[in-house]
């Protein structure tokens, strides 16, 4: 076998055992690119369900917030509204026809010892001081000295003693009636659907 044979054999085996490899090499290389395909897949796969929960997460909370920011927001005009109920009742019980008889009644229930000081609003120092102070003269018979001031009240009495304050202002009552309408303001909100009060 000469030189030229041997060479030419060499190269033959060769080339044959680089097919071969070649051949090994692409048959790897197909699988690592199915397994890192199919990897790809599952990551993706993953990530899509992943990314679902998130966005299911985000809608829940920004409705749990719509919904909170709702609610607030009727709150507020639920409040606003009790406010101006209150103001409301207590400018008809002010302007009530009935109003000084009310005043009159209340004062004198208290069997006043005739020395405490009666604090009423402005408004009704200029209606009914006179008046009223004719009552309790009536009553009280002149010994007695009660003083009766000007307060900051929307309306109703004060009646200041030595040892004790009565508050019968519209406010402090008015107040006192607070939860009952808060209550019924609630079971209005109920059977419209919100259960917020």
């Amino acid at each position: 076998m000469g030189f030229a044979e041997l060479k030419e054999r060499i190269l033959s085996d060769a080339k044959k055992e680089a097919d071969e490899i070649i051949k090994e090499a692409n048959i790897k290389a197909s699988s690592i690119l199915e397994e890192a395909s199919l990897e790809v897949e599952s990551i993706k796969s993953s990530g899509l369900r992943i990314l679902q929960r998130d966005i299911d997460t985000i809608k829940r909370q920004a409705l749990a917030n719509a919904r909170l920011r709702t609610e607030r927001a009727i709150l507020n005009e639920v409040e606003k509204a009790i406010e101006d109920i209150i103001n409301e009742t207590a400018e008809e019980i002010i302007n009530s026809p009935n109003y000084l008889e009310y005043l009159i009644k209340n004062i004198i229930s208290l069997n006043l010892k005739g020395d405490e000081e009666i604090i009423l609003s402005s408004y009704d120092i200029e209606r009914f001081k006179n008046l009223l102070e004719d009552e309790l003269i009536k009553r009280y018979k002149k010994e007695k000295q009660i003083k009766i001031s000007s307060g900051n009240i929307k309306g109703g009495f004060i009646v200041r003693g030595k040892e004790y304050d009565i508050n019968n202002s519209l406010e402090v009552i008015l107040e006192g009636l607070r939860p009952e309408v808060e209550r019924l303001v609630g079971d209005i909100l109920k059977e419209a659907g919100y259960g917020l009060i």
